[in-house]
């Protein structure tokens, strides 16, 4: 499981959905318009985002495993997605399962009972509550008594402001996501700990999921379209600005 890539069944959903899509017309591409439709557009942030908190987990220091995506559900949902736990950290303070959420540049506010994003209430802390209790269930099936805490973390908001946090999931900036893992007490024995990563590595332990480089290679693909076009975008707003201020100019008095 420790090959899996971070955002590993998100990018799945993404290459699936993107090639059911229509490709743009010769004139969308010339205009840089966005390739990806509109049920595309969230998975596609949510694995960029997915990537963003992987790549912050790897700083982890000895003693930490980290697994992604990691596949815990069996039965796929109205999007043709399986549910899959983003993240799941195993260290001496225990076991985290990390549910990240990318909201680029938007307010988000926390209560004990509520997640809001820019004003809408989202259901962040009932999922997370339960990927956290899959997780129990795994552990205990095995017989291996340790705490599991249950994390949403959020990417590239603008602001976060907790009023309060939950009881039972900690809502986290993903800024600041690495300090308060390590800051954590240790509270597992090292035996504990080694035998909680080798049942998390153990693909038996989980539903069947291969990680595709296949899909690896295609959202790679996906990724530089959506690039590009946001540099044609880019290219065109100077243009019109630089016409502007060509045919201004000459108006200007001397």
């Amino acid at each position: 499981m420790r090959d899996r890539a971070p955002g590993a069944a998100v990018m799945e959903q993404v290459v699936r959905l993107h090639t059911q899509s229509p490709p743009r017309s010769p004139l969308a591409r010339a205009l840089g318009a966005r390739p990806l439709g509109a049920e595309t557009e969230p998975w596609f942030a949510g694995a960029l985002g997915e990537r963003e908190v992987g790549a912050l987990l790897d700083r982890l220091p000895d003693g930490w495993s980290v697994f992604h995506a990691v596949p815990v559900g069996t039965r796929p949902d109205e999007n043709g997605a399986v549910a899959d736990v983003d993240h799941v950290v195993v260290g001496p303070a225990g076991v985290f399962v990390i549910n990240t959420k990318h909201h680029r540049g938007q307010r988000v506010w926390v209560a004990e009972r509520a997640v809001m994003v820019a004003g809408q209430k989202q259901p962040y802390l009932r999922n997370s509550d339960l990927e956290a209790s899959r997780v129990r269930g795994v552990l205990a099936q095995a017989g291996l008594v340790t705490p599991v805490t249950a994390l949403v973390v959020l990417v590239g908001t603008k602001e976060v402001t907790v009023r309060q946090q939950p009881r039972r999931v900690r809502v986290l900036r993903s800024e600041t996501l690495l300090r308060w893992l390590t800051r954590r007490p240790s509270v597992v024995d090292a035996a504990t700990v080694a035998a909680v990563a080798r049942l998390f590595d153990d693909p038996a332990t989980w539903r069947p999921a291969e990680s595709s480089a296949d899909t690896l290679e295609r959202f790679a693909l996906i990724e530089r379209e959506v690039r590009t076009a946001q540099l044609v975008r880019v290219g065109w707003v100077l243009a019109v600005a630089l016409a502007g201020i060509a045919v201004a100019l000459p108006l200007l008095p001397h």
